[in-house]
């Protein structure tokens, strides 16, 4: 019974969904945005708490918890209070008369912990589809926008399709090992339909991280939706996937040897006959999601497009973690490193598009670099904090960043793979100058029109929320970054 209480986090952020949308109708246009975020929080904080409870142990062989995923499911639900605080400034300012909003970003963050619990395919497509389904509807919400609509049908029938691929693949994977549980043993005879199988599930989870080359959908749907709902979907939903497909590295490099599953992404896993189309598939993956992701960057003005392929480029980074600390000599896989990574960047780029979804103009149309010039000055709070965030995108010390790409990096080249670790330098140094090209745009001198001076009298009551979010997801990564000793998975 004691194993229940793992799910106690996602029990109560699931109970303040239901609550948010329960209460939506009983409260007055005019006050949903000023008392449902709230409502919201409450829950995300309880659910937090709720973490203090859990312990390292395994659900019905569905669902599994140690002290990786409990930092990875904090991340979440960090970034969810962010996603809820842009949510809350932009909707209101909006005068958007719905409320559901906050339910579903609730929804989709139980599916995103869910997944990285998850350590059965079928337990995970309930994640999956959970996390996905709410964040169809955050990104066509405004349904008056062009933009949204064509991004969510897009989104929605890629990601449609990426889920029917992922299903086929688990279901040749119960055909290939007679269960679906990650660390099967393959039956005899039935390796290439396992083989298979495993593809296809990897390529509906990278399709759902926009890895390339399955990111064709993330620069049309990041500006399709708002620019909170943007920052939520390069958190959240990429700790999700990542977490995921770092689940199933480790089952499927244990079902090669037929050795007990070991959950605990912290500790060495030694696989025994590694793969090598496997180590050249992750490879792959990695190199074209940088390439695409910083060369891509540097063409854009909309912020929201810049930070789309600056999630396309990280997810090039974190695969290479799965190569960690050296999967291509001995077979020996840690993915302390990676799951770090992911920590610091999904709250980097959280507080980053939260930031600027409060410096951003009425119906987050202008948010490109020439609209965000000289607006940090007249906020300087959210900009500093912003500009943190960036930074620790770019990868500059003293922030989180810098020493999650740093570890990376000096683990890859220890693993004997420096000429991807000097590609990946070279290639973040390129992309550092799109997040410092933001941050100088922010301070930038800047005559302020009227209509500016009028869009700056917004409601305060909207941005406490924020304020406060934003501020603590600098601190965050401020701290981990000098402090690492606590913060760092070994």
């Amino acid at each position: 019974m004691t194993n229940f209480i793992n799910l106690l986090p996602i029990v109560l952020v699931a109970l303040g969904a239901l609550v948010t949308i329960a209460a939506e109708p009983f409260v007055k246009d005019e006050n949903k945005h000023k008392v449902l975020p709230w409502i919201a929080v409450i829950f995300l904080v309880c659910g937090g708490a709720a973490f203090s409870h859990t312990s390292p142990d395994t659900l019905l062989n569905l669902y599994a918890m140690d002290p990786v995923r409990r930092l990875l499911g904090i991340a979440v639900l960090l970034s969810t209070f962010l996603g809820i605080a842009g949510l809350q400034w932009t909707l209101g300012r909006e005068k958007f008369k719905g409320g559901e909003a906050y339910g579903l970003m609730l929804l989709a963050a139980c599916g995103a912990m869910l997944m990285t619990q998850a350590i059965d395919f079928l337990a995970l497509f309930l994640g999956m589809e959970l996390a996905s389904f709410p964040v169809y509807a955050l990104v066509g919400i405004r349904r008056h926008e062009e933009n949204a609509g064509e991004g969510v049908l897009k989104y929605f029938v890629s990601g449609s399709i990426f889920s029917a691929i992922y299903l086929y693949g688990v279901a040749l994977i119960y055909g290939a090992t007679g269960t679906t549980h990650f660390c099967a043993s393959v039956l005899e005879g039935r390796g290439t339909l396992y083989a298979i199988g495993i593809l296809f599930v990897i390529f509906g989870l990278l399709f759902k991280a926009g890895a390339a080359p399955f990111h064709f959908w993330v620069a049309d749907v990041y500006t399709g939706a708002s620019v909170a709902v943007t920052g939520f979907m390069a958190a959240v939903v990429k700790v999700g996937a990542l977490a995921a497909l770092g689940s199933v590295w480790l089952g499927l490099l244990v079902t090669k040897t037929g050795t007990a599953p070991a959950w605990n992404l912290s500790e060495p896993v030694t696989i025994a006959g590694q793969s090598t189309s496997l180590f050249w598939v992750v490879v792959i993956v990695a190199l074209l999601s940088m390439v695409v992701g910083a060369f891509s960057g540097l063409a854009q003005k909309s912020i929201r497009r810049i930070l789309a392929f600056s999630a396309v480029m990280n997810a090039g980074f974190i695969v290479i973690g799965f190569l960690l600390p050296n999967y291509g000599a001995s077979g020996t896989v840690q993915l302390g490193p990676m799951a770090y990574f992911l920590v610091t960047y999904a709250v980097a780029s959280a507080g980053a598009l939260t930031g600027i979804a409060y410096m951003a103009g009425k119906d987050d149309k202008n948010e490109t670099l020439d609209d965000l010039q000289g607006v940090g000055r007249r906020r300087p709070f959210v900009a500093l904090g912003t500009t943190v965030c960036l930074a620790s995108l770019a990868g500059l010390p003293p922030v989180a960043g810098f020493l999650a790409k740093f570890t990376l990096f000096t683990d890859a080249f220890a693993a004997g793979l420096g000429w991807l670790a000097i590609a990946g330098f070279g290639l973040s140094l390129l992309a550092a100058v799109y997040y410092l090209r933001v941050a100088f745009v922010l301070f930038a001198p800047h005559a302020v029109s009227e209509e500016e001076k009028q869009a700056m009298c917004m409601n305060p009551a909207y941005g406490y929320l924020l304020k406060f979010g934003v501020a603590i997801a600098a601190i965050a990564l401020l701290a981990v970054g000098i402090m690492p000793a606590w913060a760092l998975i070994a």
